[in-house]
């Protein structure tokens, strides 16, 4: 991901001269009508309590729930008739608890048939039968991601905490990847994946799933809008995230149907509207959301309640999947 991607982007506002509407038109992107990436919360709740996530400090307050199958639907239907490259059936949540997961990515599948699904999970309910499920969606899930803060136990068990246990990871992704083999199946390709903190060693782990022929690649570490203390997380001091394309692009969408601004905003800090009954579009692109990017666009960083405190790691890293090939840092979404 480059640096400054967010350059890329623009969006028309009232005062803007044929000049500059041509020259964004010619050198950025523009803010799509509809998003190109959906995160969908299905249902609250967590095993894992990891030290970069807010959700051990936020659950108490939060309200909990699992998404209507009328309003998940509604906002498939509504996906279908746009160009949105991938919808990720998950959001501030584990995603394997819920038991009807794999129905809603088979309705995905129908509705859209040539969008990416894309799950991650911190593989604790990835047992023989759940991986023998997510093998039979073939292609209908493109990718899984398993969080896996590291090979040692102990850096591992106090970076993720809660309800999960290191070797039994490990041994549900070999036998993942094991049952994959035996039916020659090509997806969902599974990757193996962790934040880099400076309580494990990322480079290492890498490495280690590397020789086991397994992808696996970190993600740079964040503060999540401030809601995270990473500075005692982190490798080398943070820096403000002023290059952030989330809120150009993706759409957040939680259980109860409020659309908030970011992955990162487990308090609920930014709150865009509320689709059930209303859809996406008409929040997506509705005042808020286009004031919040037009001060984003405008560098006025101080004036946006998340943004303004969002600070990020070293994005230069790159690491090797399995076969060779360079993998830069991103984001973990």
């Amino acid at each position: 991901m480059s640096r400054f991607k967010i350059k890329r982007y623009y969006m028309d506002r009232p005062g803007d001269s044929p000049w500059v509407r041509l020259k964004h038109r010619l050198t950025r992107r523009p803010t799509p009508g509809f998003p190109r990436t959906i995160q969908i919360q299905t249902l609250t709740g967590c095993n894992a309590d990891c030290v970069f996530c807010s959700y051990g400090e936020t659950v108490q307050g939060q309200p909990k729930g699992k998404m209507s199958d009328d309003l998940f639907r509604a906002i498939i239907d509504e996906a279908a008739g746009h160009d949105v490259r991938r919808v990720s059936p998950y959001l501030m949540n584990e995603p394997l608890l819920d038991r009807t997961l794999f129905e809603k990515i088979r309705y995905i599948n129908r509705r859209m048939p040539r969008t990416k699904v894309v799950v991650t999970t911190n593989g604790h309910f990835l047992t023989a039968g759940v991986a023998e499920a997510m093998i039979e969606l073939g292609p209908g899930l493109h990718e899984v991601y398993v969080s896996v803060q590291g090979i040692d136990r102990g850096a591992y068990a106090r970076t993720m905490r809660g309800n999960v246990e290191l070797d039994r990871t490990i041994a549900n992704i070999e036998g993942f990847l094991a049952a994959q083999r035996r039916r020659g199946a090509g997806r969902p390709r599974l990757w193996v994946t962790m934040v880099d903190t400076g309580w494990i060693d990322a480079r290492a782990a890498v490495a280690w799933w590397r020789a086991r022929g397994v992808d696996a690649k970190y993600t740079f570490l964040e503060n999540l809008g401030g809601n995270v203390a990473a500075d005692d997380l982190a490798r080398s001091p943070l820096r403000p995230y002023t290059t952030c394309a989330r809120l150009f692009k993706q759409a957040y969408i939680l259980f109860n149907g409020d659309m908030v601004l970011c992955c990162a905003d487990w308090s609920r800090k930014q709150v865009l509207g509320n689709v059930a009954g209303r859809g996406v579009a008409p929040v997506w692109n509705g005042p808020v959301a286009r004031e919040i990017r037009g001060l984003y666009l405008d560098g006025r960083f101080s004036d946006l309640r998340l943004c303004g405190s969002c600070r990020v790691g070293d994005l230069r890293e790159v690491v090797l999947n399995r076969r060779g090939r360079a993998v830069i840092a991103e984001p973990a979404v």
